[in-house]
Formats: C-alpha cells, structure tokens, sequence
C-alpha cells in the first residue's frame, strides 16, 4: 500500500488501466488512418532532426531519441496524452465511475481510485485502451534493448515484463494480458526500426538517415491487445466487482469466447495470451 502510494507522487499518470467491454458497441469509427499519419509524422521528423543533430553519420541513438521524444516520458507521455484529448479519433466516455471498476476500494488500487482509468478506441478493427500505445512503445523498446544485450525474446517475455508488479498486480492490481501483447509488438517494432528486410529507416550513402518502409498499426495490432478478449488477472477483490458489473451488461469474459481459437494462434501465445484462453495442461 506504501509503496503503491509513494507512486502516485512519483509517477504523473492519468491512468493505468482501461476498461474494454463499456460502450465498446458504440465506437464506430476506426483510428487507424488518424494514427497510421501520426506515427508517419513522428518518424519523418525523428528522421529529419537526427539528420541535423549528426550530420554525415546515421546515429541510431540520436534516431530513438527523435522518436521517444514525442513519447515521453514514460509510462505516460505526450502521444497518449494525445489520444486522451483530441478531437481527431473516436473513445468511450468511460471513467472509473461509470465503468466496471465502480465498485474497486481504495485499498485494492489506489492508482486507479485517484487517476481513474484510460478510454478505449478502435484501432485496426480492434478496441483497445490509449494506454497500449504507450506499451507498445516504451515497453516494446525495453524488451528490444534486453534481448539486444544478450536475453532471448522468450526469456524476456517470461520473466522481465512488470505485469506482475510496478505495472500491474502491484499497483493497479491488475495484470493485463493485453498490455504484455501490446509490448511485445512494440518490441517487433524497434527490431524493425532499422534492420531487417524491410526496416522504416536506412543509412544513405550520404550518412543520412532514408525513410525505407511506411508505418501501418495493421502490421502490429491484434485481437490480443483487446482486455474483453485476452482478459486480465486481478486481485480477488477488483476481480469480485467486475464480475459483478459483468453481469449487469450481460458479458463475460472474453465476449467472444470464439476468440480464444485466434489467440491461441498467436505467436509466444503462452507469454501473451490470457490463462482463461489457453487450454489446461
């Protein structure tokens, strides 16, 4: 309690958790061409400023310092606060008041007591919450620089995510699936940045950084990133209530139990895919 207290003034973040099954019906209209051009305009300007900040040298470093710059800081940062307040895309008009966290105390998550819970939106065909875009970056980027050091992707994925403590059951006290599948795709997404067959960036002959690849969220998106499909763990407590409010909307979890076959076919399935999909062994 202590320390998930001590948090709150540390780290100043609107929202750590969102809530996927209220007004999900309602939203309408897809995201994505709103922040395929977003994320587009970010890079091309990483790319630009990393240009003239190392002249005649592809500083990789200064690249990711480009693009983080209008991410940060971590865990929340400017383009998800961005998603929170602009016109531009359509989200629930869900709080914690209205959502099915109503009934959480204050000692079972503080965080989410005082700074409430993100809105959702749909991205891809997919509904997911604003904080996954910044999983999929920040987090994604963790992942990436631990296996670039010398850990296997699997291994991170087993052991070195925080859902289990600073970024979920400790705080929250919810452990999102979602979130660990959104991380795992920003951590594709940073191995693309500039390797591979078809990286989003290359070095010129001239030692400036070349756009290579256009950015789409349909290459990373999936229907794990969706929490009333690939369902949280919670503490008993939380897990109670929104059992509850579950029932009040005539849902469960997942919403589509037909789901569960497709994100059993996900890639790392057993890393990233909610116990209640996988099949007992």
């Amino acid at each position: 309690m202590l320390f998930a207290l001590f948090l709150l003034f540390v780290h100043p973040v609107p929202a750590y958790e969102v809530d996927n099954f209220t007004g999900r019906a309602g939203l309408v209209r897809d995201s994505l061409p709103v922040l395929d051009h977003e994320i587009g305009r970010i890079l091309e300007r990483a790319a630009r400023e990393a240009n003239l900040e190392s002249p005649g040298h592809c500083s990789v470093a200064v690249l990711r310092q480009e693009i983080l710059r209008w991410i940060r800081p971590d865990p929340t940062g400017i383009l998800e606060l961005w998603l929170e307040f602009t016109d531009s895309i359509e989200r629930t008009p869900v709080g914690v008041r209205t959502s099915v966290y109503r009934n959480i105390s204050f000692f079972d998550s503080p965080i989410m007591k005082v700074f409430g819970i993100g809105r959702s939106f749909k991205l891809g065909g997919q509904v997911i919450g604003t904080d996954k875009i910044g999983h999929f970056f920040m987090q994604g980027l963790d992942f990436y620089d631990r296996v670039r050091d010398g850990a296997s992707i699997e291994t991170v994925l087993a052991t070195e995510h925080g859902e289990d403590g600073l970024w979920g059951l400790g705080t929250s006290g919810v452990k999102s699936w979602a979130d660990i599948a959104a991380d795992y795709q920003g951590y594709r997404f940073w191995s693309r940045l500039v390797d591979g067959p078809h990286p989003y960036f290359r070095c010129s002959e001239r030692g400036e950084w070349v756009r290579e690849s256009a950015f789409t969220w349909v290459d990373y998106v999936n229907p794990g990133w969706d929490e009333a499909l690939n369902c949280s763990e919670m503490k008993p407590g939380i897990r109670s209530g929104v059992e509850e409010e579950l029932l009040k909307l005539g849902v469960t979890c997942p919403v589509d139990p037909m789901a569960c076959e497709g994100l059993t076919r996900l890639e790392y399935a057993d890393h990233l895919v909610s116990p209640v999909c996988r099949p007992k062994r």
